[in-house]
């Protein structure tokens, strides 16, 4: 089975593409996967008027890099969360579960720009195609995790929206203790 095909089954039979991830944990498919759902995002947030940083080759690779470390770093604590509960599953399964999940920003692209030339100045429909794609790579997520670990819908989602959760309270954190320091600077 190739990779075309194994992306294919992704989005047709899931069972029997996270059966083929499972067996060879093709990890250069997870890797592209990524890289071509970070080259998709960054595109889509251009197209919409978006991006963070200036339009330029080294924003494009540094959005990129950021993916991919996200990735790694997701499929890790994923697979830590789960390992400590007694939940068997491959690590290097997850990864290219997640980046298949990824591919799902490729959607963004033409939708942003149906959206641009259909309703020139809609922020709010931009905004919505944004949260209609990524709540798709969310699901698709939990989808693998489901798949790669053989563990209920509700865990799935549990396990997935913990490094979430954390990463939420620490900006919050970061955030309070740095209004903290600013009302001390101005009393």
């Amino acid at each position: 089975m190739g990779s075309l095909e194994l992306v294919y089954d992704y989005l047709e039979d899931h069972a029997r593409a996270s059966a083929q991830v499972s067996e060879r944990r093709p990890l250069a498919l997870g890797l592209l996967s990524f890289l071509i759902g970070g080259l998709s995002f960054y595109v889509a947030q251009v197209l919409a008027g978006r991006v963070l940083l200036p339009f330029s080759w080294s924003s494009c690779a540094l959005t990129l890099l950021w993916g991919l470390s996200a990735g790694f770093l997701l499929a890790g604590v994923l697979h830590l969360i789960l390992e400590m509960q007694g939940i068997q599953g491959s690590a290097a399964g997850l990864f290219v579960q997640l980046g298949l999940a990824e591919l799902s920003w490729t959607l963004a692209v033409p939708l942003v720009f149906l959206a641009r030339l259909l309703l020139t100045r809609s922020s709010l429909v931009l905004t919505l195609v944004f949260l209609l794609v990524g709540a798709l790579s969310l699901i698709l997520k939990a989808r693998g995790l489901q798949d790669n670990y053989r563990i209920s819908a509700g865990r799935a989602w549990l396990t997935l929206s913990l490094p979430y959760l954390a990463a939420i309270g620490v900006l919050l954190l970061a955030l309070s203790l740095a209004a903290l320091e600013a009302f001390k600077l101005f009393r």
